[in-house]
C-alpha cells in the first residue's frame, strides 16, 4: 500500500530557455521520513539520485575514506539480488549508473531515457541498498582503492590539503579518499547509522511525481529512523603542505564561504569566485576557480600549478593579485557566475544533484534561474565585504616541491 507523504510542497517558475515554458518542482516527505523531490524540465532523458547525509564529512576520524569504499561498492551486491544482475539490468534498459560522494553526501546517480524511468527506478532501489558483504568490500579495497590514489591528480590533492589547512580536525578536514585501514564491520557500523530514509533524500529529473512518490514508498527498502547531526566545522586558516613527484608544484588557496544555509551569501561567494579568478588568470591563465559551499561552512578563492623553477614567484604574484582584486567590473563578475549556473543547469544530471545537496541541506532548493537572479541581484557592498573577509584570512595548501611555496606570513 503507497504510503501517504505527510507534507507536499510545490512551486512553479518560468524555464531560462522559453519564458513561456513552465516547470514544476514538488516536494513531498514519506511517512519514514524519506525526502521526495521532482522537477520537470521537459526532456526526453531523465536523471534520478539517490542521496544521503553521509559524505566524508560523517565518517569516524580515525576511518578516513570510508565513504571512499561505500562510493566504490555502488553496483556490488545488495540484501536481494547480486549486483551483477543490477548492473546489467541497468545497462539493458540504456541506464548510466555513477556513484560519488563529497563531503557532505553519497549519491547514487542513474541516467536513463524517460521511458524506461519505472525500470530504472526499482533498480535504483537496490543499488542505494548495498549489502556489504565482506568479500565484497576486501574485492573493492584491494582491486579500487589504491588505483584511484595512482589517478589523482595534483590539483585534487592540493585540494584535499585545502580543506586540512582551513578546517584543522573539524569534520569537513577528513578525507574523501581512503586507505585500506577500513573493515566490512566498521562499513556496516556507518551504514546502519547514516544510511536511513530519514537522512535520504530520492529527486527525479524528468519524472512524474506520482511516479517517483510510488517508488520510493514501495521499491526503496531503505532501513528507517535519523541520525545524529555532524559537529560543525569551524573555518581557521592555515597551511598544508605534501611533498609529491615530478617537477611541478600544485597549490591551493582560498578565504572563508558561504554556507549552503543563505542562498544570497551563495550567491555573493559564487561572484567573488569570479572576481578572484579573474584576477588570478592575469597572471597564470591556467588558473580554477575554488568555490565550495558546504551545509555550516564553504571555500574560495583559486588554485594553479607551474614548474618548481617559477613557482615561487608565481604564487607571490597570484596572492597579490587576490588582495587587490577590484571590483569595479562587478556587472561583468555577475554576468558571468550567472551564465556558468545556467550552464550547469541545463543537464538534468547537474539538476537533480544540486537538488539533492540543497535539500539535505535543509532549506528550499532553488532552480538554477532563480539562482541565476539571485546571483544578479547582489550589490557592490556586499561583494566588498565579502572580498575583504575572505583575502583578510587565507588557506594555503601546496603538493609537489612546498618548500618552493612561501609561507602565508611571506605573501
Amino acid at each position: 500500500m503507497l504510503s501517504r507523504p505527510s507534507k507536499t510542497v510545490a512551486k512553479r517558475f518560468a524555464s531560462t530557455a522559453t519564458a513561456s515554458r513552465v516547470i514544476q518542482e514538488k516536494t513531498s516527505v514519506l511517512n519514514n521520513g524519506l525526502s521526495v523531490s521532482s522537477v520537470e524540465l521537459n526532456g526526453a532523458n531523465s536523471s534520478l539520485v539517490l542521496a544521503f547525509r553521509a559524505g566524508s564529512r560523517y565518517q569516524p576520524a580515525n576511518k578516513q575514506g570510508l565513504v571512499h569504499i561505500i562510493r566504490n561498492s555502488i553496483g556490488r551486491d545488495s540484501h536481494e539480488f547480486p549486483g551483477l544482475s543490477l548492473v546489467w539490468n541497468t545497462a539493458a534498459n540504456g541506464g548510466q549508473i555513477r556513484a560519488l560522494s563529497n563531503r557532505d553526501i553519497l549519491a547514487v546517480k542513474l541516467d536513463v531515457v524517460r521511458d524506461n524511468v519505472p525500470v530504472a527506478l526499482s533498480l535504483l532501489g537496490q543499488l542505494g541498498t548495498n549489502a556489504f558483504k565482506p568479500w565484497d568490500v576486501e574485492d573493492v579495497k584491494h582491486d579500487t582503492i589504491q588505483p584511484d590514489h595512482v589517478y589523482l591528480t595534483g590539483n585534487t590533492i592540493a585540494l584535499e590539503q585545502l580543506h586540512q589547512a582551513a578546517f584543522r580536525n573539524g569534520p569537513l578536514a577528513r578525507s574523501n579518499y581512503g586507505t585500506n585501514n577500513v573493515s566490512a564491520s566498521d562499513i556496516t557500523t556507518f551504514a546502519s547509522q547514516r544510511l536511513l530514509s530519514g537522512e535520504a533524500v530520492l529527486v527525479g529529473v524528468n519524472v512524474n511525481h506520482d511516479l517517483l512518490v510510488e517508488s520510493a514508498a514501495q521499491q526503496f527498502p531503505i532501513a528507517e529512523g535519523t541520525a545524529t547531526q555532524s559537529p560543525e566545522s569551524k573555518y581557521f586558516g592555515g597551511e598544508a603542505r605534501k611533498d609529491g613527484p615530478g617537477s611541478q608544484t600544485f597549490v591551493a588557496i582560498a578565504g572563508e564561504g558561504a554556507s549552503l544555509k543563505s542562498h544570497k551569501d551563495a550567491a555573493v561567494q559564487a561572484v567573488v569566485a569570479q572576481i578572484l579568478l579573474d584576477a588570478a588568470q592575469k597572471v597564470c591563465l591556467k588558473s580554477e576557480s575554488v568555490n565550495l559551499n558546504y551545509q555550516d561552512a564553504g571555500l574560495v578563492g583559486v588554485q594553479f600549478y607551474g614548474d618548481n623553477s617559477g613557482i615561487t614567484s608565481k604564487t607571490k604574484s597570484i596572492v597579490s593579485a587576490l588582495k587587490t582584486a577590484e571590483i569595479s567590473n562587478i556587472n561583468a563578475a555577475k554576468n558571468t557566475a550567472a551564465l556558468k549556473v545556467l550552464t550547469s543547469g541545463q543537464k538534468a544530471s547537474n539538476v537533480a544533484l544540486d537538488v539533492a545537496t540543497q535539500v539535505l541541506s535543509g532549506i528550499n532548493a532553488l532552480s538554477p534561474s532563480e539562482f541565476a537572479e539571485t546571483i544578479k541581484s547582489v550589490s557592490e557592498q556586499d561583494v566588498s565585504k565579502f572580498l575583504s573577509r575572505v583575502t583578510g584570512k587565507l588557506s594555503l595548501a601546496a603538493y609537489g616541491t612546498p618548500s618552493l611555496v612561501p609561507f602565508l606570513d611571506e605573501l
